[in-house]
C-alpha cells in the first residue's frame, strides 16, 4: 500500500509541475499578446494519460478497467423513448461490442489483439456517430460509454509498451 501511495504522490507531483509550467508559459504568452493557447500546449490536459516518464502499471490498468467494466455493466440501457427501434438495435449492438472488447482485454490479462483493437475503434466511432451536439438526453448514456471506451483504449494502447 505504501508503494502505491508513493507512486501516486510521484505522479501527482509530476502533474502539478506540468500544470504549473503551462500556467507560467501562458502568463508570459498572454503578456506578449497571444490570448489563445496552441493545441500542442494543452494536449496533455486532454484524454487519459499517466503523468511523468514512468509507465502506468499494467495490473493497475487491468484493475481500473475491471472496476469501470463492472459499472458499465450495471449502467442502464437508454430509455426506449430516446430513440427509434432501429437506433435502439444499433445501440444494443454497440454496447455488446464494447462489452466484448472489455471482456477480451480482461480475459487476456491486459492484452488486446489487433482484431479486438479494430473492433474497439469501430465501436467508438459507432457510438460517437449517435452523440448529438449540445444537450441531448441520449448523450447522457452514450458519453458514459465513451468514457469507458476511452479508458479501455488507453489501457490497451499502454499495455503494448509493456
Amino acid at each position: 500500500m505504501l508503494r502505491a501511495l508513493d507512486t501516486l504522490e510521484a505522479s501527482r507531483a509530476v502533474r502539478l509541475a506540468e500544470v504549473r509550467a503551462l500556467a507560467d508559459r501562458r502568463s508570459m504568452e498572454k503578456a506578449a499578446g497571444r490570448r489563445t493557447p496552441r493545441p500542442v500546449d494543452t494536449a496533455f490536459l486532454r484524454g487519459l494519460s499517466w503523468p511523468g516518464d514512468t509507465a502506468s502499471s499494467r495490473l493497475g490498468l487491468i484493475a481500473a478497467v475491471a472496476n469501470r467494466h463492472a459499472s458499465f455493466q450495471r449502467f442502464p440501457f437508454p430509455d426506449k423513448t430516446l430513440c427509434d427501434d432501429t437506433q435502439a438495435q444499433q445501440l444494443a449492438d454497440l454496447r455488446a461490442r464494447l462489452d466484448a472488447c472489455a471482456r477480451s482485454y480482461l480475459r487476456d490479462r491486459g492484452r488486446m489483439d489487433h482484431a479486438t483493437h479494430q473492433a474497439l475503434a469501430d465501436t467508438v466511432d459507432g457510438v460517437q456517430h449517435h452523440v448529438r451536439p449540445g444537450y441531448a438526453p441520449l448523450n447522457t448514456y452514450l458519453l458514459v460509454w465513451l468514457r469507458f471506451a476511452a479508458l479501455l483504449t488507453y489501457a490497451a494502447k499502454t499495455s503494448l509498451g509493456h
